[in-house]
Parts: C-alpha cells; structure tokens; sequence
C-alpha cells in the first residue's frame, strides 16, 4: 500500500466548503454571530485547534473579541491557502487571530502584507506612516515580537526626511507619547538626534515651566559632544531654551550642566571644522542596493541617485550589489549585457567622469561576477593608466585602524607646479580617523586635512596640487595572516566600520577575525538591536585579526 502523502499546508482545500452546513462542524462563535469551518481542515492549519478538537473534544470555539471580518478572513485563508481578504482595517485582528492559533504560514503572509505597507509608504504621508507605526507598536507590546518594529525603523530610515515629517506631527505634544514608543523613536533617529533636538526645542516654546518626562528621556539619550557641525546651531537654540525655563527642577539642573558641558566640547571641535573635508560617499549602507531586484533597477537608482558622483562610486556600487546577488542566488547571478556597459560609458560621457583606474578593476577580476569587471578592462573608454595609485605609509591590524584616533599619511610625487618642491619633508597629505571606542564605532569618521597648520614637519599639503576630496577614491590593500596579498578591496557602500562578537571587526565586506571561524555577528551601536544572521557563508573576506591593512588612494583627477 503506497504512503499517502501528508498534507501541508498553505493548502487550497476549496473555499467553497466554506460554510457549508454538511461540512461545517466546528463553530466560531463571535459576539452576537457564529461562523462554521470544518474541524479537519482547521486542525490542519492549526495545532492549537486540533488540540482543541481532537485532544479536548471541543465543537466550538470563542472568538469574541475579534470583528466577523477578520474571523471570516482567516477563515477563507485557511480554506483558500491564499490570505486575499487581508486589508489595513483587518490587520491587526487578522494577524492576532494567526498568532493566536499559532498558523505558521499566515504569520508569516501577515508579516509580508506589512512589509508590502512600509514598503510602499511615502515620505510625506503621515496617515500611513502612523498606521504602520502603531500596528508594528501593537504588535511589539502584544505579542512580544520586534520584527514589525525592526521593519518600520528600516523604512523610516531609508527614506529621506521620512522620520522629521512623522515626528514633527507625532511628537508635536511631547509629553504625551508613551515610554515605550519614544524607546522605538530615540532607536530609531540615533543617526538624526537634531531632529529630536529640534523638537524639544518646540517643547520648550510652548511649555517654559520645566522638561517634561519625555523631554527629559531624549536630552539623556542625545550625545551632544558629537553633534555635527552643520546642527549646531539648532543645539544651541535648544540650551537657549534650556536657559531661559522659568522653573527647572534640580534634575532639570544638572541635565543642563551636563548638555552644557558636551556642547562646549562639541564647539571647540567646530572650530576646525573647516579645516578638513569629508571623503565623498564613503559610508553609506547596503540597504538601499539589496532591494533593487535586477540590472534596469539598478541602472535607474544609480543614474538618479546624487551618491553616485563619479565612476568609482557607480563601480563600486554595481560590484557590491552583483557580489551581494550572487551569495544569495548563485554564481554567477546575473550576466552583465553591452546595453548596460554602454549605458555605463554614456553616462561617463554625459557627467565628465573620470575612467577607472586599470589597477583597481583588474584587482577585481577574482570573482565571477558576471563578466562586469572582464567588460570594463576591455572597453579603453571605461579605463585608463592614467592615474595614481598612493598608498599610506604604515599598514595597520584591525583595532588600530578602527578603534583610536589616529592621521593616516600619505606621500606622494607632487604633479605640477609643485614637482619641484623646495620645503623640507615630504609632500603628501593626511586623513584623520576620529572614533571614540567607548561610544561605539557609530563615531567614526575619515577626513582629509586642509589645514596646512595642521600638519607635521615631515609632510606638508600642497592645496595647489588638486589633490582634492572629490578626486579620490579610498580603498584597501590587505596582506593576511598567511602572507597573501589581496588588492584594492572596494569599502564604499558597506557603511562604517563596526565591532562585533569574538573581537571581530567588520569593514566592507572584510571581517577581521581573533581566529579563523565564524560565530554569530552582532549589530553596530548605531543600528537596530536585531542581530544580522550567521554570516559564516556570506563573505568577501575573512582575515585574522594579525592581517594588516594598507589604506590607498587612487587619485583620478588631472595630473
């Protein structure tokens, strides 16, 4: 006798059963109302109502407190296999009824109708960003899962200026938000605090007495001694506002002392804020490659995106979405056609970019990327010998690359009118790494020093050799434990550089490891506290902790 299969669902088990009074021997029973499913086909979808109708010989089951909609809903999914009668009035009741009858699948349809919600969420609609909000909060609070809310800050912080529209409309009476919304908010903007700052700022001009809680709870979370330069000014309206309340509290004082305190240190940083210059787009997070399902896509976000400022940057871009691609779907994932090289070369033309540098492409020939890198070195209008490649002058292990303040410098045959330099040392420049290991690596900065004052008797800036930011490119050279060289490893894209479990240290796609194994990855300081998943199959490269790194510059500009 054959083995009859095992019936797994989601299942169509045909909705037309549904309600039908031969079949229908399981009652829901609903406020003034019942509706009848059939008890197998429950039990099926259900171990919770299989429990109950099998092992507890019920034939009825209380669901009061949900509306007929959403029973009915959940109902038809089971029958159907397929959750069609889903909508934004039935979620949340939809959602509990599938947690709470524990119908894996539905949970998990559930979940993707609200991604498909935050997904589609625009910038300036304050209506479904605080439906999406609430829901994911409800969820957090009732049925003690964060993915919803780990969802939400995902959306609010990939779309620009997503968070300042919410929050000026939903903190707009500060005092009354909950604690534990404010908790998910002050997660969420850690990388925008001003924008907090700016609200306590209209707190305190409509209530000039004292802080209120809610007040008081962002003040304490703000680091004030690592504001930026460009927000100062809304921080120091903020300690005018601070200075002028009518009746601090004690607490109130010694709040004020302490923000006063990390301003004045944040200040006198400022003051030589203008003597560096950040490196172009140097950090930023994979986040908005890894949504972008295939070449046009891609070619449209990268054409239409201002991150994208020369062809570094769109190379680095297209190499780290194809290598993310192809972990998760296969080598190679795509094949990269001529129609999306010529686009590449037209759009080179059109904004005067720079080809790339045949050194650097060529460096990347050790994956199989779809042809991408073995196309650009084949096309003399996509790259040229024409360049310099300058690397530092010290190599580096992980913790002092990443984990101190430090100058990198760097030497180099000055072009031009400079060739012939007469000043004692040599010429180059330096790029100043500012972290701060105690506040985590969500401080960590690379700039290039302009300053000529600034710089030490054995090397010296020439601000005429137009060496500028905007015509370098910052990579990594990596000689590994085992004494292999590994060239011109791109970072761009991979967002800053951060610390993980088992004294990991993470940059780019590179992990830096105390040993040759991977465990498990914790999240950055700066972002939500849902830990990534293993990661021991997900890597470009995997480096012991001894390997050294060797920062380089390739300068693309004219010599």
């Amino acid at each position: 006798m054959e083995n009859i299969p095992k019936v797994v669902v989601p299942m169509d088990f045909g909705i037309e059963y549904l309600g039908s009074s031969s079949h229908g021997n399981l009652r829901f029973l609903l406020d003034r109302e019942e509706l009848t499913a059939n008890s197998v086909i429950m039990s099926f979808n259900s171990p919770i109502i299989k429990k109950m109708t099998i092992d507890e010989g019920q034939k009825t089951i209380d669901v009061e407190e949900f509306c007929k909609d959403a029973v009915q809903c959940f109902l038809e999914a089971s029958y159907s296999g397929n959750l069609e009668k889903i909508s934004k009035s039935n979620f949340r009741q939809v959602n509990k009824l599938a947690h709470k009858f524990e119908v894996d699948w539905l949970i998990d349809r559930c979940f993707k109708y609200f991604q498909s919600l935050t997904d589609t969420t625009e910038e300036d609609n304050f209506d479904d960003q605080l439906y999406v909000f609430e829901e994911a909060m409800y969820v957090l609070e009732k049925l003690k899962k964060r993915d919803f809310v780990a969802d939400v800050i995902r959306m609010f912080t990939s779309k620009k200026g997503c968070t300042q529209h919410f929050l000026n409309i939903y903190l707009e009476d500060l005092g009354s938000c909950l604690f534990e919304n404010l908790d998910v908010i002050l997660e969420m903007m850690s990388d925008e605090e001003h924008v907090l700052a700016e609200i306590v700022v209209k707190d305190l001009e409509n209530n000039k007495s004292s802080l209120n809680q809610n007040s008081r709870r962002i003040l304490e979370k703000i680091n004030f001694s690592a504001c930026p330069p460009d927000h100062l000014p809304v921080y120091e309206k903020l300690l005018e506002k601070l200075e002028n309340m009518e009746n601090p509290s004690p607490d109130d004082y010694r709040l004020i002392f302490k923000i006063l305190k990390q301003l004045n240190q944040a200040l006198h940083i400022s003051k030589q804020a203008m003597s560096f210059v950040e490196l172009p787009n140097l950090f930023h997070k994979f986040d908005h490659l890894k949504k972008l399902a295939d070449l046009d896509g891609l070619l449209t976000f990268l054409t239409e995106s201002p991150i994208v400022s020369n062809s570094y940057i769109f190379y680095d871009a297209v190499y780290s979405w194809l290598v993310e691609k192809q972990k998760s779907e296969g080598a190679p994932f795509v094949a990269i056609p001529e129609t999306f090289m010529q686009k590449f070369a037209d759009l080179m033309s059109e904004r005067k970019w720079k080809p790339l540098a045949t050194e650097y492409v060529k460096h990347n020939l050790f994956r199989n990327l779809g042809g991408f890198t073995e196309k650009i070195l084949k096309n003399p209008k996509l790259n040229t010998q024409n360049y310099s490649r300058i690397p530092a002058t010290s190599e580096y292990i992980a913790a002092e690359l990443f984990a101190r303040n430090h100058d990198i410098k760097f030497r180099f045959k000055a072009p031009g009118s400079v060739q012939n330099c007469s000043s004692d040392g040599h010429c180059g420049f330096i790029l100043r790494v500012t972290t701060s290991a105690n506040a985590g690596t969500s401080t960590f900065n690379i700039q290039l020093i302009t300053d000529p004052s600034l710089y030490p008797e054995d090397i010296h800036f020439h601000t005429e050799s137009l060496l500028t930011n905007k015509n370098i490119h910052l990579v990594i050279d990596i000689t590994t434990s085992e004494n292999l060289k590994k060239y011109a490893r791109p970072i761009t894209w991979y967002d800053k550089p951060w610390r993980g479990t088992s004294r990991l240290w993470r940059w780019g796609a590179h992990y830096f490891l105390s040993k040759n194994h991977f465990s498990e990855v914790t999240s950055p300081a700066s972002s939500s506290s849902v830990a990534p998943p293993k990661l021991a199959h997900a890597v470009i490269g995997r480096h012991g902790s001894h390997a050294k790194i060797r920062p380089v510059i390739f300068y693309f500009g004219d010599r």
